[in-house]
């Protein structure tokens, strides 16, 4: 069972990967050619993944060169299903094209029924610890000799934030949702406690981080350089599920062709997705006024009409008629 304590007031999570702002910024550099960045940096993931191993030391992800003969993470690629740590690669489509981002899950899902894995839009709070990838070439004895380097950026190990994933990396928000958060307990006067939460590894081209863009970590002050892969160990603690407009729905069902993108559903065709649309059927009354909740927070769809469209998504229905 992996169980971790701790307390919310000790670490304040203010991190780059949801941060925009000037200081979190560095000068851009010219843009490369998306293709051609995407592939150099594979090449030096999968160099990462050959040359190191991967272990689990109190709870926390090591990653380290291999050195006797361990395991190379990369071997994990044939790890069957159901047993564990194994790597996989999850495909992305972007710009009509086809990529691939790696990751390892260090543990089977938690079983309790209750627990949830985020959608790309929900808060996750999350522990974990970044690292850029980069060459660096230095002469020994006269002749050049190229290290792999990966350089802490942030390290968030007692979160008190939940992040949205809407606003996160978009490595984040493609890997995170095949991991389940962690069973909760509370205690009056004891630190809050987690257990058999998520834990993993993402391998993030930088086209799926920052690409051409620098950023500086307002936590530690280390700059990540423009075309960087990153690589981020994490532990799922828990899982909040989002209202972005404020609507009263949540955004994970405003997902209507339940396909997990959320950037195709827009039903009155205004070009705002329906999770940040607060009037999704574009019939001048807010979502807010056209559903009802119970005591207990769950949803009524009512459907005046009849019509199998709820309220909030008919705007025809007879009484704004």
């Amino acid at each position: 069972m992996n169980k971790f304590k701790f307390y919310f007031f000790l670490f304040c999570s203010v991190s780059i990967l949801f941060s925009c702002n000037k200081s979190d910024s560095v000068d851009e550099v010219p843009v490369r050619d998306f293709d051609v960045q995407y592939q150099d940096d594979m090449d030096m993931i999968e160099d990462y993944l050959n040359t190191h191993y991967i272990t689990l030391e109190n709870q926390e992800i090591k990653m380290s060169k291999i050195d006797n003969g361990q395991t190379k993470m990369m071997d994990l690629l044939s790890v069957p299903d159901g047993s564990f740590p194994q790597l996989r690669k999850k495909t992305v489509e972007y710009n009509d094209k086809t990529y691939q981002i790696y990751y390892i899950k260090y543990q089977a899902d938690n079983t309790n029924p209750n627990a949830v894995k985020p959608s790309r839009v929900d808060g996750v709070l999350a522990a974990y610890r970044g690292t850029y990838l980069n060459y660096t070439t230095k002469k020994v004895n006269d002749v050049s000799v190229t290290t792999l380097n990966a350089t802490l950026f942030e390290y968030t190990p007692f979160p008190s934030d939940f992040l949205t994933l809407d606003n996160a990396v978009r490595g984040w928000r493609e890997i995170f949702p095949f991991f389940k958060e962690g069973n909760k307990t509370v205690v009056d006067g004891e630190p809050t406690s987690y257990a058999d939460f998520g834990l993993g590894v993402v391998f993030i081209p930088s086209g799926f981080a920052y690409f051409n863009v620098g950023r500086t970590s307002s936590l530690s002050g280390v700059t990540i350089p423009s075309y960087s892969p990153l690589v981020f160990t994490f532990k799922l603690y828990e899982v909040k599920a989002a209202d972005q407009d404020s609507d009263g729905v949540i955004s994970n069902i405003e997902d209507l062709n339940h396909d997990g993108l959320f950037t195709n559903d827009d039903t009155d065709g205004d070009g705002v997705q329906n999770l940040y649309d607060s009037d999704d059927d574009g019939d001048g009354y807010y979502t807010f006024y056209e559903i009802h909740k119970n005591t207990d927070g769950t949803i009524i769809f009512e459907d005046d009409d009849n019509d199998g469209i709820p309220n909030y998504l008919d705007p025809d229905r007879p009484e704004q008629n």
